[in-house]
């Protein structure tokens, strides 16, 4: 992935697809399919539940990141390295993704 401080793409209309990156994989689930989803207190940690996937997200500053998905605008999010945030300088104000992690979900 790029160098870049885009963590996340939002979209003007509702989407029907959340794309998720990581360095080692990529999948897109369906909104239809979102059961339901947390924001930690400190907005470090969001859970979303999919009828397929349990997906966990850990980052920073993530409300932002909370309220565009449950208006189904978050187009795709994508887990950054360590070296991407300090690219980023200390004043950053943006959501920023660590990592995601995508478990499938036992049937």
């Amino acid at each position: 992935m790029p160098l870049s401080p885009e963590c996340y793409l939002t979209s003007e209309h509702s989407v029907a697809f959340l794309r998720l990156e990581t360095v080692r994989e990529r999948i897109a689930l369906p909104y239809a399919t979102l059961l339901g989803f947390c924001l930690s207190m400190d907005d470090t940690t969001l859970e979303l539940d999919f009828a397929s996937h349990k997906v966990t997200v850990h980052g920073k500053r993530l409300y932002e990141v909370f309220c565009s998905i449950s208006a189904s605008r978050s187009q795709a999010l994508f887990a950054r390295s360590e070296t991407e945030e300090l690219a980023l300088g200390p004043a950053a104000k943006a959501p920023f993704i660590h990592g995601i992690r995508i478990k499938a979900v036992e049937s």
